[in-house]
């Protein structure tokens, strides 16, 4: 839409004339959303930082598999092949719904690793985030379910065994054939009595941590 320049009432230049102010379009993107997508970006920054600290190289970036984007084609020393995903924030904050503490953050996620998992993805997928759900939660429960579709999850955020396993992955000498997931805490289903479906996990936060094409 093209600006308007409209004359304002009672307004008026130094030299007496009409004072004109620009009616400029709607913002395409909320705040909301350019402050998601912004820390999107700085995560996937984050993820690109970890499996290269690892032994990593990339071999593409953004790729589409089967119509499905993800964020990297990775290849460790071992000569193993990963496809990546990051799902999470630069904010490091022990909050509720960071990274794959939101329901629907794992729910988008696992419709995406479940189609690929059908549709004999090419290379094993592994997710990266900043923040592991909470044991006993729902997103416990549904990134559990994801144990068939998944080498593995790492997060950024205090999560040592889980580089240990990438580390594994990409650079021990495994056996032919597909790559064997290594045993994790987030396969292991553990429910609160209060455990309900549907219901995103308390906190204070409103912001989701994806950008908007996630």
């Amino acid at each position: 839409m093209t600006p308007q320049l409209f004359v304002v009432e009672g307004g008026a230049d130094d030299d007496g004339e009409p004072e004109l102010f620009e009616d400029l379009p709607a913002d395409p993107a909320s705040e909301s959303q350019a402050r998601s997508t912004l820390h999107g970006k700085e995560f996937d920054a984050e993820a690109l930082e970890l499996v290269e600290s690892l032994g990593a190289t990339v071999v593409e970036h953004y790729p589409k598999v089967d119509g499905y984007p993800l964020d990297f084609l990775v290849e460790g020393p071992n000569g193993r092949r990963i496809l990546v995903d990051a799902r999470g924030t630069p904010d490091r904050t022990d909050r509720g719904k960071a990274g794959l503490r939101r329901q629907d953050t794992v729910l988008k996620f696992g419709f995406k690793a479940l189609r690929l998992a059908e549709r004999g993805c090419p290379q094993p997928l592994v997710l990266i985030t900043s923040h592991l759900p909470r044991p006993g939660s729902s997103s416990a429960f549904l990134l559990s379910e994801l144990n068939d579709s998944l080498l593995d999850v790492v997060a950024t955020v205090g999560d040592l065994p889980g580089r240990r396993r990438l580390h594994h992955y990409l650079n021990d000498d495994l056996a032919p054939g597909p790559i064997v997931p290594l045993p994790a805490p987030w396969r292991e289903v553990q429910l609160d009595l209060d455990f309900t479906v549907g219901a995103d996990e308390s906190d204070d936060d409103t912001d989701d941590e994806e950008g908007p094409d996630a």
